[in-house]
């Protein structure tokens, strides 16, 4: 099984293993990686091992005070078992047995050593466009066009509420007119009944047939008196 020690200075190393099939192990303070560093040269969250063909490499996670490989300061360290690595101001020592060596062996190894200078130098990765749902069903609003201002002002189209309220004014006008017609009817058949007209008659009947309406005492005294 790989073996990793951890040497923070004056302490005694801890040593950590793992499977070979291991795809990732995260270095750090914080207690949820997989190998707590309590130090404070090292970051909450500060590299990764990674299996990558033909063994392990050692990428740093933008640590305060990253990894370093001898001298050189770096970013990504292909792990050997002869390498002299820094964790912040922690020792890093990797080693594997004869048989995880010959393992390996038989993969092949693609190098990716970076220092932390040409890591600096590489451009930015754009950022992913978020692409739009297609799950979910949207309302095709299309905007009306603009029509050109009129001198005139415009129509009012009648709604179904307005028709209603149509009918009703109707229906008191009617109303009002009946009401109307039965006033001058009443007033006018008081008038015959006084001058002695009798049986069935009315206004609107005299009108329609012609029929001279009998005067008035008043009107028949004025013209007795002429």
């Amino acid at each position: 099984m790989p073996r990793v020690a951890i040497t923070i200075s004056g302490k005694s190393p801890q040593p950590y293993r793992f499977q070979l099939d291991t795809k990732k192990v995260s270095i750090g303070r914080s207690e949820d990686n997989d190998i707590i560093v309590a130090c404070p040269s090292v970051s909450s969250l500060h590299c990764t091992m990674e299996r990558v063909d033909g063994g392990y490499i050692l990428r740093d996670r933008h640590s305060t005070n990253g990894i370093s490989l001898g001298d050189d300061d770096m970013a990504v360290i292909d792990l050997r078992n002869d390498s002299e690595i820094k964790v912040g101001d922690v020792k890093f020592e990797y080693t594997l047995s004869d048989e995880e060596l010959d393992k390996i062996d038989d993969e092949d190894f693609v190098p990716h050593a970076k220092t932390a200078e040409e890591a600096a130098e590489e451009p930015l990765p754009l950022p992913e466009e978020k692409s739009t749902p297609t799950n979910k069903t949207k309302a095709n609003v299309v905007p009306s066009p603009r029509q050109p201002a009129s001198p005139f002002p415009p129509t009012v189209l009648a709604s179904t509420n307005q028709g209603s309220g149509g009918l009703y004014g109707i229906a008191l006008f009617v109303c009002g007119l009946a009401a109307f017609y039965a006033g001058l009817d009443h007033s006018y058949s008081g008038k015959q009944r006084d001058a002695g007209r009798k049986g069935d008659f009315s206004l609107l009947s005299d009108i329609s047939k012609g029929r001279p309406a009998l005067p008035s005492e008043k009107e028949s005294k004025g013209e007795e008196s002429e």
